[in-house]
C-alpha cells in the first residue's frame, strides 16, 4: 500500500543518493528490485561504452540504453533548471575540510 510516508521516504532517498540512475516505481518491494536492476544496467552501460562494446549488445539492450540515456538527459536538464544539482554539489563541497579543499584546488 502506498502511503504519503512511503512516497516521502522514496523522494528523500532519491534526492540524497549519489548514483543518478534510478527506477521510479510505486511499490516499494518492486521499486527496490527495479532500482537495483536499473543501477546495474547503468553501471554495465558505462563499462561497455568504455571498451566500445555496444555493438555486442542485443537490439533490445541497445534500445534500453538509448531510452535510459534520453531519460538521464531529461532528468539532468530538469535538475539543472531547478538548481538541484548545484545544491547537491554544494552540500558535498560543504562537507570537505579546508585541507581537502586545498588538495582539490578549490
Amino acid at each position: 500500500m502506498i502511503t504519503n510516508e512511503n512516497t516521502e521516504a522514496m523522494a528523500s532517498h532519491l534526492e540524497t543518493t549519489s548514483m543518478p540512475c534510478r527506477c521510479e516505481e510505486d511499490n516499494t518491494e518492486r521499486f527496490d528490485a527495479a532500482d537495483r536492476a536499473t543501477r546495474a544496467g547503468c553501471d554495465m552501460r558505462t563499462i561497455i561504452r568504455r571498451y566500445n562494446l555496444e555493438g555486442e549488445l542485443t537490439v533490445e539492450t541497445r534500445a534500453w540504453i538509448k531510452k535510459h540515456d534520453r531519460e538521464d538527459a531529461e532528468r539532468i536538464a530538469k535538475e539543472n533548471a531547478e538548481g538541484i544539482r548545484q545544491r547537491v554539489k554544494q552540500n558535498a563541497l560543504d562537507k570537505l575540510t579546508l585541507e581537502e579543499r586545498r588538495v582539490l584546488g578549490l
